[in-house]
């Protein structure tokens, strides 16, 4: 951890667990609590209990399970300026991140490629990036609409990108895209296509 605050990043964690919660969670006075959510969630400023090259918010969440147990953990976070109640928001927020992930390990069948070169892997995590990020804006260009429009990478890759089609080239220029008129989203990804072929400028 030290060496990314070194190197200038913030960092926004959960400790190891153990028993360090428990015993944080011991000086912590019934007042200190912070409500983040009524009934079942609570945050609460801890010394910390190491010390890094750059200060860093130690916090105790607690919270109740669906059997009644309390439960505590330790979220670290270096950016000073978020109250304690913003630290646990975006601390929870990863699990948009995590969603993300999942679709495109399943979209991008990530699952199934591994490189034994370091140099590989890592080129086949930038181009991982790419894929991901030209999924993304391609729907934003494309405006999908209906039932296309919930669509995550897995069913733009399987049901979008992937319907048979021809693309007419006039001297090295798009200038007409056919799709298969039987596949079933042809006239939403029809629409779709006239407004990403609008977003490049295409005539």
């Amino acid at each position: 951890m030290n060496s990314a605050l070194e190197s200038n990043w913030h960092i926004l964690t959960k400790s190891s667990g153990g028993r360090r919660p428990a015993a944080l969670a011991r000086q912590v006075s019934q007042t200190d609590w912070q409500v983040v959510r009524p009934n079942d969630r609570w945050v609460a400023a801890v010394a910390p209990a190491v010390t890094f090259v750059r200060p860093v918010q130690w916090l105790l969440v607690r919270w109740r399970t669906a059997r009644g147990d309390l439960k505590q953990a330790v979220v670290l976070c270096s950016i000073e300026e978020w109250s304690s109640c913003e630290v646990i928001a975006n601390y929870d927020g990863r699990g948009a991140c995590e969603t993300e992930i999942q679709a495109d390990k399943g979209g991008l069948q990530l699952c199934r490629r591994r490189k034994k070169v370091l140099a590989a892997q890592e080129a086949l995590v930038l181009l991982t990036d790419l894929a991901h990020n030209l999924l993304a804006w391609a729907g934003r260009w494309m405006a999908l609409e209906g039932r296309l429009a919930a669509f995550g990478p897995t069913q733009l890759i399987q049901d979008v990108l992937c319907v048979p089609g021809q693309l007419i080239f006039d001297q090295q220029q798009l200038v007409e895209v056919r799709l298969n008129a039987q596949h079933p989203y042809a006239a939403e990804i029809a629409a779709g296509l006239d407004r990403l072929l609008d977003h490049f400028g295409y005539p």
